[in-house]
């Protein structure tokens, strides 16, 4: 198990520690580096990551780069765990030698993840002028001269960067730029609030270890931090507690999902669990609510129609009550599943209430016809939530079917995609290449 953590999270370890020739070529001094500090690295993520406060953990591992080579590696063993430390290592390993190539490259994209787009592209085309044929450098600069008002050279990058050929690879390079960072930091979290016996954190966690981001496209079950953190939710609450009981349910409806054939034995788990079935309350926390939910419903175990007739009011009182975004969102299901769509009121008090962004961008798609660009509620919504592509897209279709002068929307868009690939619901960058086109009509 803690074989399989340290290989998901040591990944991107190696992702920078390349380096190439003409500037000065120290692959040999990197590979040694790498050699000498790879044992503190599966420590850290096998070991102590697993069992101990991260911020302890990280503090022991930057302790362990005796140089410059070292502590460089070891920011980007840290850029999806902690940012700040991660910039820090590598800005220090540039001031330190300028003149390496790998060194400019990572703090060009260091630069990039803070918006100094200036300093980005500084770095970015150093090293682009050795390494002239890594289209994700002309996918950065692209973003970096669009945010710096130069359109005409955002265009040129991005055509090199030659959508049609590498589009799988020009997401993951967006991904590497605006990827979730927060994960471990926030299971450190979940696991102090825990020993304080906040119930709900025990939900959030065992959600959290099974659900781990590897990135937009991929979740992973995190089984080294489940077992620690089970454990913990046992010995914190008890064995026969409503926390561990639910938890251990949870998870073990959860594997077995992903197999064929389980269904009596899903539906016996929750029998025994008394949760959802047979008028059993339903879990206290909404996304895990939420999914084993989904889980009854693929496996026929429960009719959507039926359920919603019989306990959709319970539902929205659970989420009122809690103010749970989760549950509110099963509420809309239901609810469109019987009725062939989301009501105005439902989509309203997700966005006004509960902050969502969802039940805003579903409030405005379910106006369709009816949008129009100057709605003062359309304004509201992207001051709620600037970095909405999908908000900014009625904006700029309103736009477009009113016949104003849309460019700077479209600007603004293309910012907004950049830092989420939102437009699309599988995230990937076929809108964004669009957006990029629509611009050029424009220049």
């Amino acid at each position: 198990m803690k074989r399989k953590l340290f290989i998901l999270l040591y990944s991107i370890f190696t992702f920078s520690a390349y380096s190439q020739e003409k500037l000065i070529d120290n692959s040999e001094i990197i590979d040694q580096a790498r050699k000498e500090i790879t044992p503190a690295v599966e420590n850290f993520f096998a070991n102590c990551l697993v069992t101990t406060d991260c911020n302890d953990c990280i503090k022991e591992l930057v302790k362990t780069g005796k140089n410059t080579y070292e502590r460089y590696l070891i920011g980007g063993s840290l850029y999806n765990i902690d940012p700040e430390i991660s910039y820090q290592l590598h800005k220090e390993a540039y001031i330190k030698r300028p003149q390496e190539l790998n060194f400019n490259l990572e703090y060009a994209i260091e630069s990039h993840r803070i918006g100094d787009y200036k300093n980005a592209i500084k770095h970015y085309e150093m090293y682009q002028k050795e390494v002239p044929n890594d289209y994700r450098v002309a996918v950065w600069l692209s973003e970096c001269y669009l945010n710096i008002g130069n359109n005409t050279k955002a265009i040129a990058h991005w055509k090199k960067a030659n959508h049609a050929k590498n589009h799988i690879g020009i997401d993951n390079a967006i991904y590497i730029i605006h990827g979730r960072s927060d994960q471990i930091k926030k299971r450190s979290e979940l696991l102090a609030k825990i020993k304080l016996k906040e119930a709900n954190s025990a939900y959030e966690l065992v959600f959290l270890d099974m659900n781990w981001e590897l990135d937009w496209w991929n979740t992973t079950i995190q089984d080294a931090f489940l077992e620690h953190d089970l454990s913990v939710i046992k010995n914190t609450f008890g064995v026969s507690s409503e926390e561990y009981i639910e938890a251990t349910t949870y998870k073990e409806v959860k594997v077995l999902s992903k197999k064929i054939n389980v269904i009596d034995s899903i539906q016996n788990i929750l029998k025994d669990a008394k949760l959802i079935l047979n008028d059993n309350p339903l879990p206290v926390n909404g996304k895990i609510a939420s999914d084993l939910l989904r889980i009854a419903f693929i496996n026929k175990l429960l009719n959507e129609k039926e359920f919603f007739r019989k306990r959709g009011n319970e539902i929205i009182m659970l989420a009122n009550k809690n103010k749970d975004e989760e549950l509110l969102n099963i509420y809309a299901y239901l609810e469109a599943a019987v009725t062939g769509k989301v009501s105005e009121a439902t989509d309203k008090k997700g966005w006004n209430e509960y902050k969502s962004e969802r039940f805003a961008i579903s409030y405005f798609i379910g106006l369709a016809d009816a949008n129009r660009y100057d709605n003062p509620e359309l304004k509201k919504a992207l001051n709620d939530f600037p970095n909405s592509s999908k908000l900014q897209w009625v904006k700029l279709n309103c736009a477009y079917i009113e016949k104003k002068v849309f460019k700077n929307d479209l600007i603004a868009l293309l910012k907004k995609e950049f830092k989420t690939l939102g437009s699309s619901t599988s995230r990937f960058s076929y809108p964004l290449d669009s957006y990029f086109a629509l611009l050029e009509t424009q220049m």
